[in-house]
């Protein structure tokens, strides 16, 4: 691991997008990764995830996020129309409703290969599909310090996120089952509280020494320092459909990490609420979502995550102007009106008497409806 960690004081902001390939006729998963990349001759953006049915686009690291807006059309309309001439559909969420995970093919990528011989099943159940969000920072102990205030907004961030509800046929009945099987890994769920950068790279070192990891690349923490980028890297968000929540919780994610720099290089105090509590949010979060009550203190007050959220975006705001984001933060809060994937999706086996195939076309139409690729002709 670099001990140097790469300066990046402009808070530019990139994205990491797990989209699902979807067989059209069957609406389950479809092996379909290696045939599109190679249609797409290999470009840099668009790779590998562990499941052949998983693909994944990385943003470049863009100034604000209309820039990142932009981007992502570029690369997800690429994608998608290489996908619709192959037969496929593309759709996200955090899981898909149906398909099973033992009956996916696994990526032919060799370091995918070796993570699930030394993990076995609990990394071949890892049908997921993530939303990560880079956000540049100054240093490795300013990030250090983010990383750690960072830990009591997780709640926040997973409940406006909220997309999977269902598992293999079954109603989870949660708002995110997805982050409670992804913490049935090593090296996965909420960060360590660390007290300096040094101390993060002897944590590396020691496990990289050790064979746990290969590299940084294998702590699959909800939120993760990333020397390499220079960011801090905010993963615990389920897959979105809607393209305008996808810029509203980057610009969410990026106006807190640029909020807490401040912080920092003022010396302000950053408070944490005890483990044990930002634990307690989380499954609050994953089990309720939007819906969920958050513990505010060490005497149990509670507040609804719809007033948490308007509060912390009102704290948010100024820096958000000067991130040139403030108006798709503002947007984040029609996800309460709104309701998230996971209560559409219900809403939908709900309303067609519990036919799966509509909750999977409702996926794909949302998705293709706001990002704008219906008007795409496939020749």
């Amino acid at each position: 691991m670099p001990s140097v960690f790469k300066s990046n004081k402009h808070h530019t902001v990139g994205v990491e997008l797990e989209l699902q390939i979807i067989d059209k006729n069957t609406k389950e998963l479809a092996t379909g990764t290696t045939k599109i990349i190679k249609a797409l001759n290999n470009p840099p953006n668009v790779k590998h995830e562990l499941f052949e049915s998983v693909i994944e686009i990385n943003s470049s690291p863009c100034a604000n996020v209309s820039e990142l807006r932009d981007d992502l059309l570029k690369h997800v309309k690429s994608l998608h129309n290489c996908a619709s001439k192959l037969g496929f559909q593309i759709t996200m969420a955090g899981t898909h409703p149906t398909s099973n995970w033992a009956f996916q093919e696994i990526s032919p990528i060799k370091r995918y290969q070796e993570i699930i011989d030394r993990i076995q099943m609990p990394v071949k159940r890892m049908l997921i599909f993530g939303f990560h969000v880079h956000v540049g920072v100054g240093s490795g102990d300013e990030a250090i310090v983010i990383n750690n205030a960072l830990m009591d907004y997780i709640p926040h961030l997973l409940a406006v996120s909220c997309s999977s509800p269902y598992w293999a046929r079954r109603d989870s009945g949660m708002e995110s089952y997805r982050v409670k099987i992804m913490e049935t890994l090593p090296t996965t769920g909420l960060p360590f509280n660390l007290h300096s950068y040094e101390e993060y790279i002897d944590l590396v070192n020691v496990l990289k020494k050790a064979g746990t990891i290969k590299s940084i690349r294998e702590i699959w923490w909800d939120v993760r320092p990333h020397p390499d980028f220079g960011t801090i890297e905010v993963r615990v968000c389920d897959a979105m459909p809607l393209l305008e929540d996808v810029i509203s919780v980057t610009a969410f994610i990026q106006s807190l990490v640029a909020h807490l720099a401040k912080m920092y290089r003022r010396r302000d105090e950053i408070g944490h609420l005890p483990s044990f509590l930002i634990r307690e949010n989380k499954w609050r979060a994953a089990r309720y979502g939007a819906d969920a009550n958050l513990i505010m203190d060490s005497i149990g007050t509670t507040i609804k995550m719809k007033d948490a959220v308007q509060k912390l975006i009102n704290e948010l705001e100024p820096t958000a102007v000067e991130l040139k984001a403030d108006k798709e933060l503002k947007n984040l809060m029609q996800v309460f009106s709104r309701g998230t994937s996971s209560k559409r999706q219900r809403k939908i086996f709900k309303e067609s008497d519990g036919n799966w195939n509509a909750v999977i076309d409702s996926l794909i139409n949302e998705f293709e409806d706001s990002w704008q690729l219906k008007k795409i002709t496939v020749e």
